[in-house]
């Protein structure tokens, strides 16, 4: 079995933007091999948002909630002073972290504001990763980042336009939808 500092040492840098140079499929496929069952099991339960024991798990999923909850209370205060909005608990609370999303919220552009949004995202997992290379922490914020990378990459104006497209006829009792 290699080592986590092996394989991160395989794989180029990434940065928010970047076109992703594999997929999240064969990201996971050198990962078998690499990381142990319990690491992998991590690493699933990490990209689909289920509870884990795993430290960086834990620790990033209560900032997503955190993030959540920013985002619900700005949203709710720019609806009005009737609207309510009840927070999730989750453990710790990063100062910074709430920082820049809150940062993200106050740009006009939605555009600015995701990429702002992933932006804070990129430094969380930089954060919750720590110093060095090559430990199975890295490999999860890597994980992160490469999924944000996809998304990023599958925005673009003809995806967009399809999107419209389902929303509008999916609102038109005219449209059947097979």
């Amino acid at each position: 079995m290699s080592s986590p500092a092996y394989l991160m040492a395989s794989l180029p840098m990434l940065q928010l933007g970047d076109v992703p140079p594999l997929s999240m499929a064969e990201f996971r496929g050198r990962c078998e091999g690499v990381l142990d069952a319990p690491e992998l099991q991590a690493l699933d339960a990490l990209l689909a948002g289920e509870e884990c024991d795993d430290e960086f798990v834990r620790e990033y999923q209560s900032r997503e909630t955190q993030m959540r909850n920013v985002s619900g209370r700005l949203r709710a205060a720019a609806w009005g002073p009737e609207v309510r909005f009840a927070e999730r608990s989750f453990s710790g609370y990063d100062v910074t972290f709430a920082k820049m999303i809150q940062d993200a919220f106050m740009k006009s552009n939605p555009l600015e504001k995701e990429q702002d949004i992933d932006r804070a995202r990129f430094w969380l997992v930089d954060s919750l990763a720590g110093v060095g290379e090559g430990t199975v922490k890295h490999v999860y914020a890597y994980a992160i980042k490469l999924r944000i990378c996809e998304r990023w990459a599958g925005l673009n104006e003809i995806a967009g336009d399809k999107a419209v497209i389902n929303v509008i006829n999916a609102n038109d009792p005219a449209f059947k939808q097979e």
